[in-house]
């Protein structure tokens, strides 16, 4: 085989090794919920691909420093992303279920959370004419309805994570589900409905929803009132 030829698989090896490194660490990440940056079977995987297994990698150093720089790049990228406040925040997986006539909402995680409602968080902004009053509670629950005099309403709900268990129930019929972001970091789900209504709900150490009437607020009014609750719970 002439230099060329044996030049050309060695690269051809090379990138297919780098590509297979790259995919097994990205799904190792993906499946992670703790912070860590690339992780030791990736880089030894790397190592052998530059450690001289291959007769031919000692002659192309250029390829081997290409691939620590790779390395090393993907590792200063998986460290930035960990220390984003959305990406670190974001423990709390959102699995919806589809049933004929509702679908359910679970929240898994792998953190420690409240057993009971140890805070009450309520909305620090409502809309001009609108009050809140609280239905019932219980360790677990607060449930709050927010009304105006048209009969307009928006029900509020704060109750504990309980992974692996679905604690909300939606309507199925005509929705377009969104993630929206609420103060450009928290992630929320929000529940669009053909005849007018909607709801959102998003998690903080523990899960709010909030729900609109087929005469109440629209989906602007109930982000801004989930924002005031959010920026309430980091101050």
């Amino acid at each position: 085989m002439s230099t060329d030829a044996r030049e050309d698989t060695f690269r051809k090896a090379l990138r297919l090794a780098l590509g297979e490194a790259v995919r097994e660490e990205w799904e190792e990440l993906a499946s992670l919920r703790v912070d860590r940056p690339i992780s030791l079977g990736c880089r030894v995987r790397m190592r052998r691909v530059l450690s001289g297994k291959s007769a031919e990698a000692g002659k192309h150093a250029v390829f081997g420093k290409l691939a620590i720089g790779i390395l090393i790049a993907l590792s200063a990228l998986a460290m930035l992303g960990m220390a984003l406040r959305p990406v670190r925040e974001a423990f709390v997986d959102t699995v919806i279920t589809w049933y004929d006539t509702h679908f359910g909402v679970k929240y898994e995680t792998d953190e420690s959370v409240p057993s009971s409602v140890e805070e009450v968080i309520l909305p620090t902004w409502l809309p001009d004419g609108w009050t809140l009053e609280t239905n019932f509670y219980t360790s677990y629950l607060y449930s709050h309805t927010i009304l105006d005099a048209e009969g307009g309403r928006i029900f509020l709900d704060q109750h504990i994570i309980k992974p692996d268990e679905e604690m909300d129930w939606f309507d199925n019929k005509d929705v377009v589900i969104e993630t929206v972001l609420l103060n450009g970091k928290t992630e929320a789900k929000l529940f669009s409905y053909t005849d007018g209504r909607c709801a959102l709900t998003w998690t903080d150490r523990y899960v709010f929803v909030l729900k609109t009437n087929r005469n109440g607020a629209d989906a602007e009014m109930l982000v801004r009132i989930a924002e005031s609750m959010e920026s309430r719970m980091k101050n």
